[in-house]
């Protein structure tokens, strides 16, 4: 079960606790219903508590219920609810407070309460929402083909404190929210906390995951750059012993230089630790540099005496 169907397997356990959050929730889910237009309402799913919660509402607020139910059958996966009677869909949009024969928009007599708010929400997403995977990303949106519709509803979700965003997607406009705290809190008004509360968690994962891979990622990087620094002074070291001997360097030069071949292993602050204090970081960098550029020099002057 994907994140968003066990979303609204949470939203469609919740009970109704009266007549005005039953019919703004109802008309959420209708608006925002695969075809909502004058002559016909048509309410497609895949949820099978998402179909029998909307059959319960209207039959609950209206006292009728849908034309025709279609369920699925071999390969058709997904409930059509129908309802084409003409005095059927008069009633439901006068009482929505809509006028489908000028535009599908949402009526503010619907949502005057944050409870009625928070209702409409709830049956917009159950028809016409998804949310992401919070373990792929954060990204929650309400999908209707209905222009008026979409400012309107970008404008209750602002009255809720949920700054939602205003996308054209072929045909559809979308409207969506992309922070993940704006996204808990848009699950939680509508009554999915237990979602919520998953999705909080998975962030919090995901966080800790990242952090200890950058941590991991930086230490693996220092070693590297440890052992490659070493692999150039322990071959600088070679060189000059190969051709001048150790013991024409400086006493400085000679320290660091059996130093780093006694611990070839070791990084910079481990080998001034072993020193006992006697150089500090800086110092015994500059001297292993100073072996490096000696070697260089080494190569360069038998280079131009072999051409």
């Amino acid at each position: 079960m994907t994140f968003s169907a066990r979303i609204k397997e949470e939203l469609c356990s919740l009970p109704i606790k009266n007549a005005e959050a039953a019919l703004a929730e109802l008309c959420g889910m209708v608006l925002f219903a695969n075809a909502t237009k004058s002559t016909k309402i048509k309410l497609t799913t895949e949820n099978k508590s998402i179909a029998h919660r909307a059959s319960w509402l209207l039959k609950s607020l209206f006292g009728f219920d849908f034309d025709k139910k279609i369920v699925p059958v071999g390969s058709i996966r997904k409930f059509s609810l129908i309802i084409e009677n003409a005095d059927k869909l008069h009633e439901i949009f006068d009482a929505f407070g809509t006028d489908p024969k000028i535009s599908i928009r949402l009526n503010a007599a619907i949502a005057e309460t944050d409870e009625a708010r928070a209702a409409f929400c709830r049956g917009a997403f159950l028809t016409g929402g998804s949310v992401t995977d919070p373990e792929t990303g954060y990204h929650l949106e309400l999908v209707t083909s209905h222009n008026n519709l979409s400012r309107e509803v970008i404008s209750l979700l602002f009255e809720l404190e949920l700054p939602a965003k205003l996308a054209a997607r072929k045909s559809n406009n979308i409207i969506y929210l992309k922070e993940s705290g704006h996204i808990e809190d848009f699950l939680t008004r509508i009554g999915a906390p237990l979602s919520a509360l998953d999705l909080m968690q998975t962030k919090l994962l995901k966080d800790v995951r990242n952090k200890i891979n950058r941590k991991v990622n930086c230490e693996v990087a220092n070693m590297t750059k440890t052992a490659d620094a070493a692999k150039a002074q322990l071959h600088a070291i070679k060189i000059i012993r190969e051709h001048t001997g150790l013991e024409a360097l400086t006493p400085q030069l000679y320290d660091a230089a059996i130093l780093r071949t006694e611990n070839p292993e070791l990084s910079l602050s481990e080998l001034v630790k072993l020193s006992g204090g006697k150089v500090g970081r800086s110092g015994l960098n500059h001297r292993l540099n100073k072996l490096i550029a000696i070697s260089e020099d080494i190569l360069s002057r038998k280079d131009a005496q072999n051409k």
